[in-house]
């Protein structure tokens, strides 16, 4: 408890100088991109002390552990000194038997001096202990708070993009007035009314397009905007015009002088292209903001709905379009006009994937091949532990090589070098994050208690920054939970308990994934940031700004998005997994109130055995 404790008050006090930096989400939403940027620029340089902090710290106890070291060696030369100075002495004392003159004094004194020096020295090794201790968790409390901070940071820019596409529809959905003129020459047919029309068309084609260019010019970001303008055609809407003058000229022409009002017409959709950011920063949220997009729009061809039907040379598929399950083939439906990511699935193939761009009604046919294994029902693993007590279910994972790391070259330091890695042979992983109900079964049987239970040592993010609160354990982690959420404010050890239990129960070998079997099996034979692609998008996994209904406010249940190839649901977001490595404990896969770019499947983030939170769950794997 005191331990804990400590680590709470050090927590405080180390991230004193950042506290500033961890603003209220309401506060973050109402900042302008430069002071976004600027927040920005100003953590990174406290992460970056972070890093040297943390290096720092590790040097320290590395000198730490060299002395203790030395203290022990020398202790053995100080163990045989003493056993040397009690011989003496009692040779000393033999001696003086046969003869009573003899001085022993000295003898005497020598193994005094042993002793004490003896003594002395395990004392030094004692308080040498301490310091590593404290030292060791020095580190473990600056990793906490880097970590923390790169979460800021990371959120902070997902904020800037949409405070980016924000500042960029203000910018464009202005509205503004001009006057234009018109020199036309009228066709003998034509009436004079007619000939007035038609100026007055030409005047406002020409006035949208001069509003267009002054909007464009005044952008913030009017230099990105200008090379994808062609590409996104935004357009402007005429509300309203008059007639300032009109009538022939001297030359015979006829001259029409209109006031025009008008407004640029930009929906959020469009928005992402023109500054060439992920489309999940323009996804609109609620069906107000659907209404008043379409009504800003007139008529955008964003309303156009076209149909599309999908096809498959296999039954029993699963199809995606944009990341929501349509079930098997064939399908047809409607879809509205622009580019959708399409996806067809089935265990034991390889699966399609393609990004359509829909302008018309179309038909695809997806043709999967089969992969060198299958997932049958026969594969998946699930053990009886007593009566009618199971354990997780668990999906096979074949024997393989593949390339770990930052593939992509945008991750961070701990993630590289790339390195190639074997799995020598199939192992089973629990499909899903392991549940509150399976925990259960393991406290109920065991009447186990938690390290967050027993030192009231849970962790939460609070504004940003992780809080102990000594309310929160695995039965109440500070929001809504089902028997089918992820299990969290479990620590380490709590897992390795867990696992205990599952090989004493079932008999075999169960264990905490290792870093490699945990990437191999997320990754799923891909060489992407996620399994299905370079970018996260929209309503694909539960983490923060990631558009699903619990993204930034709980842990959703688990398997409510999709399964990777592989069979693994939830390896992106939703909660950090605790795993085995060379480095000691590390969490990967992200959690459902951090950044996207933290659910990379490469990232990872190292931390004290005993550390627990409200966003770390854990899965299991078994030996064959």
């Amino acid at each position: 408890m005191m331990r804990l404790a400590q680590l709470a008050l050090v927590m405080a006090s180390t991230l004193t100088i950042a506290s500033p930096a961890y603003a209220l989400q309401e506060q973050q939403q109402s900042m302008t991109v430069e002071q976004i940027s600027d927040k920005i620029t100003s953590l990174q340089n406290e992460y970056d002390n972070y890093t040297q902090t943390v290096q720092r710290l590790k040097d320290e106890a590395e000198q730490l552990e060299q002395k203790l070291a030395s203290l022990r060696e020398r202790n053995q030369t100080l163990e045989k000194q003493r056993q040397t100075a009690l011989q003496e002495m009692n040779n000393r004392y033999q001696q003086l038997v046969d003869d009573p003159t003899i001085d022993i004094a000295g003898a005497q004194q020598a193994y005094k001096e042993a002793v004490m020096a003896h003594q002395q020295n395990k004392k030094d090794i004692a308080t040498q202990i301490q310091l590593v201790d404290d030292k060791q968790q020095e580190v473990e409390e600056a990793r906490v708070s880097r970590h923390a901070l790169l979460n800021e940071i990371e959120s902070l820019k997902d904020q800037r993009e949409v405070a980016r596409v924000e500042r960029l529809e203000r910018e464009f959905n202005q509205t503004g007035e001009l006057e234009v003129s018109q020199s036309i020459v009228c066709d003998r047919e034509e009436t004079l009314s007619q000939c007035e029309t038609r100026g007055k068309l030409l005047a406002k084609q020409k006035a949208s397009k001069q509003y267009l260019n002054e909007i464009v010019s005044g952008l913030s970001e009017a230099e990105q905007a200008r090379q994808n303008l062609e590409q996104v055609s935004p357009n402007v809407q005429i509300l309203g015009s008059k007639t300032v003058s009109n009538g022939f000229s001297g030359q015979g022409n006829y001259g029409v002088k209109i006031a025009v009002e008008l407004r640029g017409q930009l929906p959020r959709a469009q928005a992402c292209r023109l500054l060439e950011i992920d489309a999940r920063y323009c996804v609109v949220e609620n069906a107000e903001q659907a209404s008043t997009t379409q009504t800003n729009a007139g008529s955008s061809s964003d309303a156009v709905m076209h149909p599309l039907t999908l096809r498959s040379n296999v039954y029993d598929d699963e199809v995606l379009i944009d990341g929501v399950s349509y079930g098997s083939t064939p399908i047809e439906i409607m879809l509205p006009r622009g580019e959708h990511r399409v996806e067809v699935r089935k265990y034991g193939y390889s699966s399609y994937s393609d990004v359509i761009r829909l302008s018309d009604a179309q038909s695809i046919r997806a043709e999967l091949e089969k992969s060198d294994y299958s997932f049958t029902r026969g594969e998946k693993v699930q053990d009886i532990l007593f009566r009618d007590v199971r354990g997780p279910e668990l999906v096979v994972v074949p024997a393989g090589n593949y390339q770990m790391g930052d593939l992509s070259g945008d991750g961070l330091p701990n993630e590289r070098p790339v390195q190639t890695v074997t799995i020598d042979a199939p192992f089973g992983i629990s499909d899903t994050e392991v549940t509150v109900g399976k925990f259960r079964d393991f406290v109920n049987d065991t009447a186990y208690v938690t390290e967050a239970e027993k030192n009231g040592n849970c962790a939460e993010l609070n504004n940003g920054m992780p809080k102990m609160d000594g309310t929160l354990n695995w039965r109440s982690p500070g929001f809504q939970q089902t028997e089918n959420s992820p299990v969290v404010c479990i620590s380490y050890e709590d897992v390795k308990a867990y696992t205990d239990w599952l090989s004493d129960k079932s008999g075999f070998d169960y264990d905490i994934p290792s870093e490699k079997q945990w990437e191999y099996a997320a990754r799923a034979g891909t060489e992407t940031d996620f399994w299905w692609g370079e970018d996260v998008g929209v309503k694909n996994a539960n983490c923060r700004h990631c558009g699903s209904e619990w993204s930034n406010e709980r842990s959703a249940p688990v398997a409510q998005f999709a399964r990777n190839p592989w069979g693994l649901f939830d390896t992106v977001g939703n909660v950090w997994e605790w795993t085995r490595s060379e480095d000691g404990q590390v969490v990967r896969g992200g959690a459902w109130n951090f950044a996207p770019s933290l659910a990379r499947v490469s990232t990872r983030m190292e931390l004290p055995a005993d550390f627990s939170s409200n966003y770390i769950g854990f899965r299991v794997v078994r030996a064959q």
